[in-house]
């Protein structure tokens, strides 16, 4: 999935201007790229917006799935075995809140009720909108409302997630534009526009030197084993760098974090790309550290720490 991305800096701004960066989720093809698990862009989708990777702020919010009472993963369900008439909300708020309900419950027919005649059209059938769930944003809560004229901008909680199937961030600033209808106000998911929020840049090198500290005061060299702050999947880049510091028992702060820079800075960008997809060089930040092998570590964020996913020798 792709987000924009803000920090906690940006947020008070946000709430009376449109996110910078922040990008229509209309439904893209190309978001289907990786296998049935793939969570792709789909009417809710997050697009990764561009972000410079010396910022200092805090992250706050993200949108993954909302699992219902079966969890996260439950499949959605439908509660009526027509396709169930438009169900519209008293107030642009309530129809906002009812549809992410719905979609934390796993219930297609509430959801797909409360859709505004032009995404209802686009769908074509309450069995096409349950077949779309792992398509769209994962939705957990909405840790804050507010209202700005009809439109409804809310602090979002999200499933977060980082592999091969793509990232998404665990909170997001969303901004919903209901449409009014007779009876009251529906929801188009294809008209919100959505901001992720990522860690702290200032957390990553921190991040990246407590990992490596981890590392060598185990017995393991290259990628043989995971340890705490680091991506579940294989390590990237090239692991062996660290056979140098096998015999090193490294304390964090015997490691120097020279910068913290954009994954281009990284000696061999397309392994990241490769493994997540371009819109990496949106999330992946290259770390330069001296310990006392100058190396650099890439970083990613899974919810709002950042794990390491990669290292390699800089150029």
């Amino acid at each position: 999935m792709r987000f924009p991305h803000r920090t906690a800096a940006d947020d008070h701004a946000a709430r009376s201007a449109d996110p910078a960066g922040s990008v229509s989720t209309a439904r893209h093809p190309d978001n289907r790229r990786r296998g049935g698990a793939a969570l792709a862009a789909a009417a809710l989708a997050l697009a990764l917006a561009a972000c410079s990777p010396a910022s200092g702020g805090r992250g706050a919010d993200r949108v993954p799935p909302i699992p219902g009472p079966q969890g996260p993963n439950a499949p959605f369900t439908s509660s009526a075995a027509v396709d169930p008439a438009p169900a519209p909300a008293a107030t642009p708020t309530a129809a906002v809140e009812r549809y992410v309900a719905a979609e934390a419950d796993g219930d297609a027919a509430a959801g797909y009720a409360l859709l505004a005649p032009a995404d209802r059209e686009r769908v074509g059938s309450l069995a096409a909108w349950a077949d779309e769930a792992s398509d769209r944003l994962p939705l957990r809560s909405l840790a804050a409302v507010t209202l700005d004229g009809s439109t409804v901008v809310t602090d979002a909680t999200l499933e977060a997630r980082l592999d091969d199937s793509g990232f998404v961030p665990a909170r997001a600033r969303i901004e919903w534009r209901p449409v009014r209808v007779d009876g009251g106000w529906l929801v188009s998911p294809t008209g919100t526009q959505v901001s992720a929020v990522l860690p702290a840049d200032a957390d990553a090198g921190p991040a990246a030197a407590a990992w490596l500290a981890a590392r060598t005061a185990t017995a393991a060299t290259a990628a043989s084993t995971a340890l705490d702050g680091q991506f579940e999947g294989n390590l990237l880049g090239r692991p062996a760098v660290l056979d140098a510091l096998a015999t090193l028992r490294l304390r964090p702060s015997d490691v120097h974090v020279a910068a913290v820079r954009p994954l281009a800075a990284a000696p061999d960008p397309q392994v990241a790309t490769n493994a997540f997809g371009p819109e990496a060089a949106r999330f992946v930040r290259t770390v330069v550290v001296d310990a006392p092998t100058r190396l650099a570590v890439l970083v990613a964020p899974l919810g709002d720490t950042w794990r390491v996913v990669g290292v390699d020798a800089p150029r």
